[in-house]
């Protein structure tokens, strides 16, 4: 009797135990995972009943799953998918795809475009929590990229419509691989000057902070007074080394005069009565701020120096004509004066690295270059670093050797302190030992 109470009493209670420890707790979970999802969407649910009920719109659309319906020989079972999961892949694919693109503009345009999407797919999530940290980086994206492709797409308005009708003309004429925009870049700092007959642009051994470019007349170089060549329309004045890739500042020394000559007369009379006058205008440009805007853009110094390599072309072009025309007198002479002004020339380069750059700037390879295009021999490199007050060891060691009142070097008067004495003394050395030795 009392073992089939027992069973009895078992038998009512394991039951309820069984019942009570199997459906509170998942009742008691789906409490708590509703809660969290409805916390977590009203946080980012927007105040306005108009803008929350927009929202709750596009979430509805957005997350509703749609079925992909495909034939039954590729597969027999139907794929679902969601609007915003969509989103989530074409964002992928962009940014994929913009790994191809070699324009600038079109990876920035695919970049905001994957960026966009991806800002959908992290709002209207699939899981129904917005992805914050996701979210606030692309939109950064967006932002930066849109600053870009706006400036890019300004650049180019400026460029077609705030340069001059005569601007678009020269550039197409003499400077046609400079790019548009980075002509625009180049005008926006340049500054115009108007020379009249008998003018005098530049004076030999002064210095000379400025690049110029001829854009009307003619003008006239000279060496010592001896015309060595002279500087139409389109030609560089005084870029010193910049078709090499010398990026010099400041001042150089200028190694010719430069003048506005009377047009020049076929007969040799050179008629200064005539109706036409010569009139030259120039663009300018500070050389420290132009050498600024090329090291800030890579792309218009690549284009410049290519500008300024044919300019070379053109200008040795001139030359020959000039003995055509009869204007060289003493071709002899007129050869002589045209190496002492490269000579020079690449003096004042070398004056103005030694006295401007600091050591850790190293233009050995460009100042190499340089020497190679010109042809500088050693024994011109040895005169210059002479006529800089350097020797040939220092310029290879970068810095000036400071000597010892007791060195045997030393002079006490400064007369034979001179670079020329100190060369006079080198090469003299050199021969008295010669001397010995044989």
């Amino acid at each position: 009797m009392r073992d089939s109470s027992l069973l009895q009493k078992n038998s009512l209670v394991a039951p309820s135990r069984c019942h009570g420890s199997r459906l509170p707790l998942p009742s008691a979970s789906r409490t708590g995972s509703r809660t969290i999802l409805s916390e977590a969407s009203s946080t980012s649910a927007p105040s306005s009943p108009i803008m929350r009920l927009l929202v709750q719109s596009i979430n509805h659309t957005l997350l509703k799953p749609r079925v992909l319906r495909m034939p039954r020989w590729i597969s027999p079972q139907h794929s679902s998918f969601t609007l915003s999961e969509l989103f989530g892949h074409s964002s992928f694919i962009l940014v994929a795809v913009s790994y191809y693109s070699e324009d600038f503009l079109e990876l920035r345009i695919m970049a905001v475009a994957g960026s966009a999407a991806m800002l959908f797919f992290t709002y209207f999530h699939p899981h129904g929590r917005v992805l914050w940290l996701p979210l606030k980086w692309n939109a950064l994206f967006i932002a930066i990229n849109s600053y870009r492709i706006g400036k890019v797409y300004f650049d180019r308005y400026m460029a077609e419509h705030g340069v001059s009708e005569e601007m678009k003309t020269f550039r197409s004429d003499y400077l046609s691989v400079v790019n548009g925009v980075e002509f625009y870049r180049l005008l926006k700092i340049a500054r115009e000057e108007t020379f009249e007959e008998g003018d005098l642009v530049m004076h030999q051994t002064e210095a000379n902070p400025y690049i110029r470019i001829v854009v009307e007349g003619e003008l006239e170089v000279l060496r010592d007074g001896t015309l060595t060549y002279v500087l139409e329309r389109g030609n560089f004045v005084s870029e010193s080394g910049l078709h090499a890739g010398l990026h010099l500042r400041g001042g150089i020394e200028a190694c010719s005069t430069i003048v506005v000559a009377p047009p020049f007369d076929p007969s040799g009379l050179n008629n200064t009565k005539a109706a036409r006058k010569n009139r030259v205008r120039c663009l300018r440009w500070d050389r420290s701020e132009l050498m600024d805007l090329l090291e800030s853009d890579r792309k218009l110094a690549t284009e410049l120096k290519a500008a300024l390599s044919w300019d070379i072309v053109s200008k040795l072009k001139a030359q020959r004509q000039m003995l055509t025309e009869g204007r060289v007198k003493n071709p002899t002479a007129w050869t002589k004066k045209r190496e002492d002004l490269g000579n020079s020339r690449y003096a004042a380069i070398l004056q103005n690295i030694l006295s401007s750059h600091t050591p850790e700037e190293d233009m050995s390879e460009v100042l190499s270059n340089y020497r190679k295009i010109h042809h500088i021999g050693d024994m011109d490199h040895e005169r210059a670093l002479a006529r800089c007050g350097w020797t040939k060891e220092e310029f290879r060691l970068g810095k000036r050797v400071v000597r010892d009142l007791d060195d045997d070097y030393y002079e006490e008067d400064e007369f034979f302190m001179q670079p020329q004495w100190r060369m006079a003394k080198r090469y003299s050395s050199k021969l008295v030992r010669s001397l010995l030795e044989s």
